[in-house]
């Protein structure tokens, strides 16, 4: 059940990350879709097969292989001005709601704790508090919604998220490459699928939401309703 769901809520948040690209021709948009997901597949299927990731030591292959270049990747994306339509299209308060399928991202990942895949220091009872911008993410999109949060408290909110997703990934690090938790027989299984996604698939679409909401308020007319 806990295998099924990350693939069910990698496909989900990969459908809602395409919601943001609604005023594009769909052919267009479902067709890169399509090909990166190929492209990212193919990939990551052939770090896990040839067990390159399976080595914890020296430096961090996770990170070095997939979570810094899906950063880059994303930078890099959302300056390109291809994005400007979904940037102006796309009302303020939309991604920041979307950062709520963190909060269905941390209770998986205690559940995958529970199963002994994950470390318990990478769960809410932790050092990880992502859940807590999963919720905050509710009262935030509300908050930008009724004009309540203005671009300044948006962007803030999205720094301080950005942090607290910084000492979650710390949290995985910490424990899976300066300890031996990786050295047991479920804490190895960290890096084949369905668990790679969080670090390839569900850990981007945080990064992302993030990227694409600071560009849009940085972006946004000083007179312009915020939401």
């Amino acid at each position: 059940m806990v295998e099924l769901s990350f693939y069910a809520l990698s496909a989900g948040v990969v459908a809602m990350l395409g919601y943001l690209f609604r005023g594009y021709s769909r052919s267009k948009v479902l067709l890169y879709i399509f090909m990166g997901l190929i492209i990212w597949t193919s990939y990551l299927t052939i770090l896990s097969k040839t067990g390159v990731l399976l080595d914890f030591g020296m430096p961090p292959r996770v990170p070095l292989m997939i979570v810094f270049p899906v950063i880059a990747f994303i930078l890099v994306i959302v300056n390109r001005n291809f994005m400007n339509q979904a940037l102006t299209e796309t009302s303020i308060h939309l991604p920041v709601f979307m950062q709520s399928f963190r909060i269905l991202v941390e209770l998986l990942i205690y559940a995958t704790y529970l199963k002994g895949v994950f470390p318990q220091r990478a769960t809410f009872e932790g050092l990880n508090y992502d859940i807590l911008v999963g919720i905050s993410a509710l009262l935030a999109g509300f908050g930008i919604l009724k004009g309540v949060i203005k671009p300044k408290g948006a962007l803030i909110w999205n720094i301080t998220s950005i942090g607290v997703l910084i000492l979650t990934v710390y949290s995985f690090i910490s424990t899976y490459y300066f300890s031996d938790f990786a050295s047991t027989l479920e804490g190895s299984r960290f890096v084949e699928f369905p668990y790679l996604l969080l670090a390839s698939v569900l850990l981007p679409a945080a990064i992302f939401l993030h990227a694409f909401s600071i560009k849009q308020i940085l972006n946004r007319p000083k007179n312009s309703n915020v939401h």
